[in-house]
């Protein structure tokens, strides 16, 4: 064996190649963490917001579901949650139309009535709430949404609240706002409509 063979065979890699290639690697690695990271909190802020509006729905159902059933609507219009006489709020395309909030006799709680509104969180945010009106000076409340859900509209659109007229009752409701995510929010917009599936008393 020549000498120009056995140093071709001893030669391995030097110094530099390894720390370029080990550069060269752990720039890979940085890279491929990092955008592991982006999707993880991707994912998490998309899991967190499908609860948050899978909440938003489940207080629509809600509405829906005890109006439905229920009878004697009154929309609210009043600054505050308080007993007042059967009425209508049409929609007649003013943006005022309507009342922030709904009064009817729920089916299970003859009585007493029940009443859902948008009410004032703090100086920025409003929530849904559900309240009982056994007492109607003192209602007795509960939210249905989330805090990091703010209901900037919510407007009652009632139809035959008086049993006299009769007119199959029916509320059409329009929810909208926004479901905030590590500082970023998000508008969601709902609408729907229900009728009185029982007779007014």
């Amino acid at each position: 064996m020549n000498k120009n063979n056995l140093q071709f065979k001893n030669k391995g890699f030097t110094l530099i190649e390894i720390m370029v290639a080990t550069s060269i690697f752990t720039i890979i690695m940085l890279i491929a963490i990092g955008s592991l990271v982006v999707a993880s909190d991707s994912a998490k802020k998309s899991q967190a917001l499908q609860t948050a509006m899978d909440n938003v729905n489940f207080a629509m159902d809600s509405m829906t579901r005890s109006l439905r059933t229920g009878t004697t609507y009154s929309c609210i219009t009043t600054p505050t949650i308080e007993y007042i006489d059967k009425k209508d709020c049409v929609n007649t395309g003013n943006s005022n139309d309507g009342g922030s909030g709904i009064a009817f006799t729920p089916v299970n709680h003859p009585n007493a009535d029940t009443a859902y509104a948008q009410v004032q969180r703090d100086d920025l945010t409003y929530t849904l709430q559900r309240c009982d009106l056994s007492n109607p000076f003192n209602p007795s409340c509960v939210d249905l949404v989330a805090n990091n859900v703010n209901i900037k509209t919510l407007r009652f659109f009632v139809n035959g609240s008086d049993p006299s007229d009769k007119i199959q009752p029916s509320v059409y409701i329009i929810m909208e706002g926004t479901i905030t995510i590590k500082d970023q929010p998000t508008s969601f917009a709902i609408q729907t409509m229900t009728s009185q599936r029982t007779l007014d008393q």
